[in-house]
């Protein structure tokens, strides 16, 4: 489980291929695995620990920040920080839309 969640520093080529659909979602929408969410948390809690902003403003900012990219499936994290955004990339296999939701996956 914790190499299928993936962590980059530069944007994902995806985010700037106007070829590709790529929808934005809310946290409301998306529901993660636990085994996934628990990786997730644990780097979350690294990146806040590196950076110095707290975990819970880490979070808080991801929430406005998830992309799902249509042809792969892959649920794109953008976290901002102050000096540089981080990418947090979740394979299709890790998460899904809810039931409630009107979009589709």
């Amino acid at each position: 489980m914790e190499s299928a969640l993936t962590l980059r520093k530069t944007a994902p080529p995806e985010l700037s291929d106007n070829t590709l659909a790529v929808h934005h979602v809310s946290i409301l929408e998306v529901e993660i695995g636990h085994g996934a969410m628990s990786t997730m948390r644990k780097a979350l809690r690294e990146v806040a620990a590196q950076t110095g902003v707290s975990y819970e403003d880490v979070m808080h900012g991801l929430s406005g920040h998830m992309y799902w990219v249509e042809s792969t499936g892959t649920l794109l994290c953008v976290i901002p920080l102050p000096d540089v955004d981080l990418y947090l990339e979740i394979p299709e296999d890790f998460w899904r839309i809810r039931e409630r939701s009107q979009a589709t996956h």
